[in-house]
């Protein structure tokens, strides 16, 4: 009998010393770094640990989202997860690798309470970053954006230092009242008003402000535009007309962000966007934000798929075109779109086999533009065929047309 018990005795004291090791670990690594906010954690992860890495340091860094993975050595590991994922696989993931010197975590939270535990029990960070703040996970931290700067940062541990990239002043001026009351600091990240139109901009910048904050000196200006580079966006040109798609940033004031980078003055634009059953606060965003540019004579009409696309229609005051992703090809609908004359911007949400679809259309289309540019073809892509480009057989004998919803697109001289 004296044997089961001390096993069921240390099957329960497992998770207290496995946390209690967990803070063992935490305390011997000199800097603690928590990446939150709601775009750009990933990428703002990955920037901190290179940075880092460059200087000398022993980091390591745990990104999460679609693709998750531990960077440690100069290597990317993969990060193994089952259907349900939980905070403890960052207690797992720092076992395996135990910097000396610092830790960068991607904060995987989103509620409040797992936000704030993340912060608290499992990362402990010396500074937080806050990339900025949107409208996303409104169910879960917040339906405004004040909302969930409250929930940030009220999930902020006493005595960290916070990094915010957040540029709106009002919220800034929010999150410093906030921030004082968890006896917490604050400093702001500034984007010269060069770069203030680019998208994510913010991420970038701030990684200096993080440099500050443990006494590291900042990136050169070189440094900093050659990370900026991959912000800088533009059309894709397409076969009939040009396209770009935005659903990655799934956000309202990032998308429109895309948007005013990428439209000339007064330009108007056809909103294609996708909607997901299981974010109705995220699809009442989108609707608000359609309103409001249709109010500006920025939009004529919107395209619409995914989950209550017949409702969000309906609540609308301008026209939309509804698509059944079910059965509609996502060439077809792409067809469609470019069609109408206006410049498309695919937004809402990117996880869907419809969607993948639509964002190979776009890639292969506009790799068989600039191919064609290339081997010195026309200068106008809407004199290109958008359905049927013709391939060229191995032996030359032959030609044959093909539909680029069949197979991937070759301009004619590849």
């Amino acid at each position: 009998m004296t044997k089961p018990l001390t096993q069921i005795a240390k099957r329960l004291a497992e998770p207290f010393n496995r946390g209690v090791r967990h803070r063992q670990r935490l305390e011997e690594i000199d800097v603690r770094i928590v990446v939150s906010g709601t775009r750009g954690k990933s990428g703002t992860t990955e920037r901190l640990y290179h940075t880092l890495r460059s200087r000398g340091y022993d980091a390591y860094a745990k990104i999460t989202g679609n693709h998750p993975l531990s960077l440690y050595d100069g290597e990317e590991n993969d990060i193994s997860r089952g259907e349900r994922v939980t905070l403890y696989e960052n207690v797992r993931e720092l076992r395996k690798y135990t910097p000396a010197d610092a830790l960068i975590l991607e904060n995987q939270g989103i509620t409040d309470y797992t936000t704030r535990m993340m912060n608290e029990a499992f990362g402990k960070p010396d500074v937080l970053v806050v990339t900025n703040v949107r409208q996303d996970h409104r169910d879960t931290l917040g339906g405004s954006r004040a909302d969930i700067a409250r929930a940030f940062a009220r999930a902020t541990p006493e005595g960290t230092h916070v990094v915010s990239g957040e540029q709106d002043p009002r919220l800034q001026a929010y999150l410093e009242r906030e921030l004082e009351t968890v006896g917490a600091t604050i400093s702001h990240v500034a984007v010269p008003d060069k770069h203030s139109d680019l998208p994510g901009a913010e991420t970038v910048y701030g990684v200096n402000e993080v440099l500050d904050a443990i006494d590291e000196p900042p990136l050169s200006e070189r440094a900093i535009d050659d990370m900026l580079d991959e912000f800088r966006i533009d059309w894709k040109a397409l076969p009939g007309g040009n396209a770009f798609n935005a659903a990655d940033v799934n956000d309202v004031e990032s998308t429109e962000l895309v948007r005013q980078s990428l439209v000339d003055d007064g330009e108007v634009i056809q909103p294609f966007v996708y909607l997901r059953r299981d974010r109705r606060a995220r699809t009442a965003s989108f609707r608000d934000y359609l309103e409001a540019l249709a109010d500006q004579g920025a939009i004529e009409q919107a395209r619409v798929a995914g989950g209550h696309a017949e409702l969000f229609a309906e609540k609308t005051d301008f026209p939309v075109i509804v698509h059944d992703d079910d059965r509609e090809d996502a060439g077809d609908v792409l067809d469609d779109a470019v069609a109408d004359g206006w410049p498309v911007l695919v937004m809402g949400n990117t996880v869907a086999g419809f969607m993948r679809d639509l964002d190979d259309e776009i890639q292969r289309r506009n790799e068989a533009v600039t191919q064609r540019h290339r081997c010195g073809g026309t200068d106008d892509s809407s004199q290109i065929d958008s359905t049927h480009l013709s391939i060229q057989s191995t032996d030359s004998s032959e030609r044959r047309d093909t539909n680029t919803t069949e197979t991937q697109p070759i301009a004619p001289n590849q």
